[in-house]
């Protein structure tokens, strides 16, 4: 449009002012369409003139001429007019021209995916490289404008973005891509609307940058610094996008485990520590997220300096509401919370996702092995130490080639030495032969556990020891010469063998050494040992505990040996429980029937009462063990002269317990015997039985509750003596069939409900004690209290103790007591003598008072 002008001081047509036709083209599009076709015509002949020369500078209003096209046509006309305009743009920032583009039959443009295809993988031509920052910046904002009105789609954008944010020397703009990049994804897949089309696709995209980056066997790797700035973006984008739960499918797991194989030294390096902390920083953003929300229902604003009216007392009482509801929703929560099922579910384990574990292992452990310019700097090496040791110990690989290569860098002056010790435990788990934990152990046990070492180097191989034995314990078995000679026929790959009972001795004869933090790395092996294999010990170390497991004789497993269960774990011990119980249930019913024992309650014959859920409340039992109500005994005879027919068949024929016979499978009577007892049947017998039970029986949950709880009580009687002689008593008095303890073995910590990654170890965990962190006062008050709790004397069976009785009898009871007399005799003795002290120190005085002084 031509501008009116009739003198100086004439206006421009209101129409020429871009923002003002802009409105007014929202207001009626129809009626200004003309005016937007003029201004996309002018446009288009700008970013002709622009393609032919990209460096000139160009006009000063293209840039508002760019978000007048991009904001009218999403706004107020059809798609096609938007998909005209932004096809436009996207040739301006490729560096092409639109008339470029072929005509189709309907008279349409040909679409730009096409100018994808014909472009290389992350390259742009010179002319888009040339392009002017301020048109580029402008373009982008335009594209950015139309895609988040929805006027296109996702794909045509991510792709031609990533492009543009790879190759551009803007760092501002960078940024403003892959802000737009990461928060288009999220704003896709929000709340659970998962697109899988475009999340396949640009995953698809982000692979293979990555893979550009990765060296074959055919093919050499070129990287310049826009491959690598590329890659380094798809790994930082894909991990942000697991961290904020968006992409956490294996798609994006095999996107970061092909970045751990990459040349580029920065990408494999941020893929290997996302697979190392992505759950700790999950939890953190977790956390951070519950705690903000709680300091914000936390802060009231009671306006305690300002004036009060009703509305202000309304919003002060309705904060005060909020507040009290998130109290007790987070006292619930915490009361009821199963920390651990918790953690398990809501984290992500990447590291469990990997397809091919063991062919990255040794692919890592290949490149880490290499010297020279190709290889690692040490820092990267001790990462990928530590990438590779998370990946065998997670997932119980075999890499023998590991452990010769661990024990290079276990020098008592290395640099990051505890860290290389740390990684070498996580590489140990039961699969691995103990040939190969001798060779960690021995080379541990020169270069650190030795008396030219200083204490700290002392304690940290101790504990390291400890930990892989923990991990490993059939390293701790005796060898046989045969074994080992087979072994040195088969040519395995460590030729070290360790005498595993004098190593055993020696670090545990360091629990007595002059410094603290060994005395401590000393005491926690030998209290291992105790445990898991207490024969290795002298009689004098292995203590109350160590000697119950002795006498059981507690070992741990050979290398490839594993226990079978034969039936249902405990069913013997329920067998044992419940006939017990029926027996003593039938004597009390006997004596109650021979008139020894008189109750109101005493039933007709064939009636006795059982306790409910073994509480104090008893229940009336008939002669076929239903419970009798009231109305019953109308009834029963006819329940008794009903035909066997109409009786519902039962599914396993289970003689009950009466205490003589155990079990009848076809359901015939047998010769009585004597009550059950384990004790006297052997392993093999006791085997017999739990299958014979398990298979002829259908436990109920409260049979498997009691069957847990009966494996725990034999199990904390073969380690606890005290616990042995209690369940000893119980036996003998006949009550060990009564009801059965809650506690368990495995109390669950709630003070450390941090996040636990399974296979990872803690560098704190093999730490010397002067190096660990101090408590603080209040855990080492809670400490205290807790171990008050505890105390000896508040756990034993039975009364008081002579002690005791005598410290609450009558004092004059106990006056002229043997133990009093000796005490007041001292007390007496002692009194006398203060008073002969002041008497003599009296007369003393006097005398120096009638003599006479001399004369100067």
């Amino acid at each position: 449009m031509a501008s009116i002008s009739s003198g100086a001081g004439t206006k421009p047509d209101v129409t020429l002012k871009l923002s003002q036709l802009q409105n007014l083209c929202k207001r009626d599009p129809a009626a200004y369409r003309s005016d937007y076709d003029a201004q996309v015509r002018r446009l288009k002949s700008e970013c002709h003139i622009l393609s032919l020369n990209p460096s000139a500078k160009p006009p000063t209003q293209l840039s508002e001429l760019i978000q007048f096209a991009a904001a009218v046509s999403s706004s107020s006309y059809d798609q096609n007019t938007s998909d005209q305009v932004a096809n436009l743009l996207i040739c301006l920032l490729l560096g092409k021209s639109y008339d470029d583009l072929e005509t189709k039959k309907d008279g349409k443009k040909q679409d730009v995916e096409v100018l994808f295809r014909s472009l290389d993988s992350l390259s742009l031509p010179a002319s888009a490289l040339n392009l002017h920052r301020d048109v580029r910046k402008s373009c982008v904002s335009a594209l950015i404008l139309m895609r988040n009105k929805g006027k296109l789609p996702p794909l045509k954008l991510l792709e031609l973005f990533y492009r543009v944010m790879a190759v551009i020397p803007d760092k501002g703009l960078r940024e403003q891509l892959y802000r737009h990049l990461v928060n288009d994804v999220r704003n896709i897949n929000k709340k659970g609307k998962l697109d899988e089309k475009v999340n396949r696709n640009f995953q698809s995209f982000l692979h293979r940058v990555v893979q550009s980056t990765v060296k074959t066997k055919n093919n050499k790797v070129e990287l310049d610094d826009s491959i690598k700035f590329a890659t380094k973006r798809a790994i930082d984008m894909v991990s942000e996008l697991y961290r904020r739960k968006v992409w956490t499918d294996e798609r994006t797991v095999s996107i970061m485990s092909t970045g751990v194989e990459s040349e580029a030294h920065n990408v494999a390096a941020a893929s290997m520590r996302f697979f190392l902390n992505i759950e700790e920083k999950m939890a953190d953003d977790k956390d951070k997220e519950e705690n903000d929300e709680w300091h914000g229902v936390q802060e009231v604003n009671f306006h305690s300096h300002s004036r009060k009216t009703k509305a202000r007392a309304r919003q002060v009482a309705k904060q005060v509401k909020k507040k009290l509801k998130a109290q007790k929703k987070r006292e619930l929560e915490a009361d009821t919370t199963d920390y651990g099922v918790e953690e398990s579910r809501k984290l992500y384990p990447a590291i469990e996702l990997i397809r091919d574990p063991q062919g990255l292992a040794e692919s890592v452990l290949k490149r880490i092995q290499k010297t020279g310019a190709n290889g690692f700097r040490f820092e990267h090496k001790l990462l990928a130490m530590n990438f590779v040791t998370r990946l065998v110990g997670n997932h119980e690989l075999i890499l023998l080639n590991l452990y010769p290569f661990l024990r290079r860098y276990m020098g008592g002056h290395q640099r990051d030495v505890t860290a290389v010790l740390a990684y070498a435990v996580q590489a140990c788990h039961e699969m691995v032969p103990p040939e190969e934990v001798h060779g960690l152990l021995q080379t541990i046990a020169h270069n650190f556990i030795t008396e030219r070492c200083s204490g700290e180097q002392i304690a940290v191989g101790i504990n390291a020891c400890r930990a892989m034995c923990a991990r490993v314990p059939s390293s701790l078995v005796k060898e046989d010469s045969n074994t080992i000679n087979d072994d040195e026929n088969e040519g395995s790959t460590s030729s070290v063998h360790v005498d595993v009972e004098a190593f055993a001795r020696d670090l545990a004869g360091y629990c007595k050494h002059r410094d603290r933090s060994v005395a401590v790395a000393g005491r926690g092996w030998q209290n291992f040992v105790r445990e898991v294999y207490p024969s290795l010990l002298q009689g004098k170390d292995r203590g109350a505990t160590g000697s119950a497991l002795h006498r059981a004789g507690e070992k741990p497993l050979r290398y490839g040996e594993q226990r079978v269960a034969s039936g249902v774990k405990g069913a013997d011990l329920l067998v044992e429980y419940e006939a017990k119980k029926a027996a003593y249930l039938k004597q009390k019913e006997e004596r109650r029937a021979r008139g020894e024992e008189s109750s109101d309650e005493d039933s007709d014959d064939g009636i006795g009462y059982e306790p409910m859920n073994d509480d104090d409340e008893w229940q009336e039992i008939g002669a076929d063990g239903e419970e009798v109500t009231e109305g019953d005994d109308d009834d029963w005879e006819e329940v008794e002269a009903e035909d066997d027919d109409e009786v519902a068949p039962e599914l396993v024929k289970v003689k009950e317990f009466d205490g003589k016979v155990v079990l009848d499978n076809d359901g015939d009577e047998t010769k009585e015997e004597e009550t059950l007892d384990l004790s006297k049947l052997s392993e093999k017998e006791r085997e017999k039985l739990a299958m014979e039970v398990s298979s002829n029986r259908i436990f109920t949950t409260e049979d498997f509750v009691k069957m847990r709880k009966l494996v725990e009580r034999e199990e904390r009687a073969k380690r606890d003596p005290r616990a042995a002689a209690k369940l000893k008593r119980l036996k003998a008095q006949g009550k060990d069939f009564e009801e059965l303890s809650d506690d368990s073995d495995y109390d669950s910590d709630d003070s450390d409900k941090g996040v636990h990654v399974k296979g990872a170890v803690n560098l704190m965990d093999i730490a010397a004690e002067a190096k660990k962190k101090r408590a603080s006062k209040i855990e080492k008050l809670e400490k205290i209290v807790a171990g008050r709790d505890k105390f000896e004397h508040k756990q034993r069976d039975g009364g008081s103790t002579n002690t005791e009785k005598t410290r609450r009898k009558n004092f004059l009871m106990t006056k002229f007591s043997f133990a009093n007399r000796e005490k007041q005799g001292s007390k007496e003795t002692a009194r006398r003598g203060t008073l002969q002290k002041k008497k003599k120190r009296h007369v003393n005085d006097k005398h120096e008072s009638k003599k006479r002084r001399r004369r100067l």
